[in-house]
C-alpha cells in the first residue's frame, strides 16, 4: 500500500524540481474536468479551463516557484491547480462564466508582470448554455459556422467548449486548436495522424477495384450518379462534407420525415429496418460495408479519423443532448465501440456513452483492436445491422 502511494506523491510533489504537494497532475486534472462537466451540465453552469506556458528560458525554476506562489495566494479555493509537464500549468475555474475567466486572467496577467514572469495563457470555456442555431445548407458545405469571434452571436451551442479569442489589458494572450478543454499529449496525436495517412493511403490502393466495380454497378442500376454526399458535424463542431456510396434512391432524404414515425431507434438518429428506399445493389453494398469506403478519403484530408465517433447528420447532431457533444472533442471516426458492438446497444444514450468511453480511454493500440475487429464486420456480413 505504502509503496503504491510514493509514485503518487512523487509525481503531485514535483514541478521542475519545486515541490507543492497542492498541485494536481495531468491525469488529475482530466477527471476533474470530466466531473464539472457533468455537474455543469445538470446544473446549467459554465466553468473555464486557463492554460499557462512559462516562456522564460533561463531561471525556469524561480519562474516556476514564483507562478505557484501566485496561483496559490490569487486564486479560490474551490478553483484547481495543475502542472501538465514541461512548464505549463492549468487552472479549472468552476461555476466561472466567459467574463470571469477574462477577469482571472486579466488579473493574474497583471500580477505576473509586476513579478517579471513572461507567460502565455489561453481561456477556453465550456457553457452548456450556449446558441443553438446552425448555419445554412450552403454555409455547411462550404466550411461554414466559422463566425467572427467578436459578432455576438459567436456560433456557440448547447455544451460547445468555446475558445475566446481575446487579449487581456496586461500580458499576451494564444489561442490555438486543442483536442479538449485538457490538452492530450502531442505525440498521441501525431502516432494518430501518421496512423490515419498510411492506413487511408493504402486503403485508397488496395480497394480501389472494388470502388470501381461498385461504382458501376451503381450507375449501370439506375444510372443515377453513385456518389453520395452529406453534411456532417465534424471536430469542435465544424461542419464537413462526408462520402458515400449511393444506396439508397436519388432524394431519398426528402422522404425521412414521412417515414420518421417508423424509425426503431430513439433520440434523434433515424434508423430504420427493412428501408423501402435501399436500392437491391444498396443491400449489398451495405452488409460488406463497401458504402462506407470513400470516407478513407475523408481521413487523407483530416476531416475524418480511422477510428473515432461516428459523425452524425448536422441536424442530428444539433438535437443532441449537451452531455452527448464531448464526442465531438476528437474527429469522427470509420469505426468505434458501436460498430463493433451493433447488437448489444439497444438505445441512443448507450452509443452515446460508448463513444465518450473512447475519449477516455483512447490509445493507438486500441485503435489497431478496433480496426482488427471491424474487419470481421463485413466478413460476417453484418454491416447492415
Amino acid at each position: 500500500m505504502l509503496g503504491a502511494l510514493i509514485p503518487y506523491w512523487t509525481d503531485r510533489l514535483k514541478v521542475n524540481g519545486v515541490r507543492d504537494p497542492l498541485l494536481l497532475t495531468a491525469g488529475q486534472l482530466n477527471r476533474e474536468v470530466a466531473r464539472e462537466r457533468l455537474r455543469a451540465t445538470r446544473r446549467a453552469m459554465p466553468f473555464c479551463v486557463i492554460t499557462i506556458d512559462v516562456k522564460s528560458v533561463q531561471r525556469r525554476r524561480r519562474q516556476t516557484r514564483l507562478l505557484i506562489r501566485l496561483l496559490h495566494r490569487n486564486l479560490r479555493m474551490t478553483d484547481q491547480k495543475a502542472f501538465l509537464g514541461g512548464s505549463r500549468f492549468a487552472i479549472l475555474l468552476v461555476d466561472t462564466p466567459e467574463m470571469g475567466g477574462r477577469t482571472v486572467i486579466d488579473r493574474l496577467t497583471g500580477l505576473a508582470a509586476v513579478k517579471g514572469l513572461k507567460v502565455t495563457m489561453k481561456l477556453q470555456v465550456h457553457d452548456p448554455n450556449g446558441f443553438n442555431d446552425s448555419p445554412d445548407d450552403d454555409d455547411s458545405n462550404n466550411g461554414g459556422n466559422r463566425v467572427d469571434p467578436g459578432h455576438k452571436n459567436d456560433g456557440r451551442r448547447r455544451g460547445d467548449d468555446v475558445e475566446v479569442r481575446w487579449l487581456p489589458v496586461n500580458g499576451e494572450v494564444q489561442v490555438s486548436s486543442e483536442d479538449a478543454l485538457v490538452p492530450q499529449p502531442k505525440y498521441r496525436m501525431a502516432v494518430k495522424r501518421t496512423l490515419d495517412i498510411v492506413g487511408s493511403s493504402v486503403g485508397l490502393v488496395v480497394l480501389s477495384p472494388v470502388l470501381v466495380a461498385a461504382i458501376v454497378a451503381i450507375r449501370r442500376g439506375d444510372g443515377q450518379p453513385a456518389m453520395f454526399k452529406q453534411t456532417r458535424e465534424g471536430k469542435g463542431g465544424k461542419p464537413f462534407t462526408i462520402y458515400k456510396l449511393r444506396t439508397m434512391v436519388v432524394d431519398a432524404e426528402k422522404s425521412q420525415a414521412a417515414l420518421r414515425e417508423q424509425s426503431h431507434r430513439d433520440g434523434p438518429a433515424f434508423k430504420i429496418s427493412h428501408d423501402p428506399r435501399v436500392t437491391p445493389i444498396g443491400h449489398l453494398l451495405r452488409k460488406t460495408c463497401v458504402d462506407e469506403l470513400p470516407q478513407l478519403l475523408n481521413v487523407l484530408r483530416g476531416e475524418m479519423s480511422l477510428v473515432g465517433p461516428r459523425p452524425l447528420p448536422w441536424h442530428e447532431s444539433r438535437a443532441c443532448d449537451a452531455w452527448h457533444r464531448r464526442r465531438l472533442d476528437v474527429r469522427p471516426g470509420m469505426t468505434c465501440y458501436w460498430q463493433v458492438n451493433k447488437s448489444s446497444v439497444t438505445t441512443f444514450d448507450d452509443w452515446m456513452r460508448l463513444d465518450l468511453r473512447y475519449l477516455d480511454q483512447f490509445n493507438v493500440f486500441e485503435d489497431l483492436k478496433l480496426i482488427a475487429k471491424t474487419v470481421t464486420v463485413p466478413m460476417l456480413g453484418r454491416g447492415s445491422e
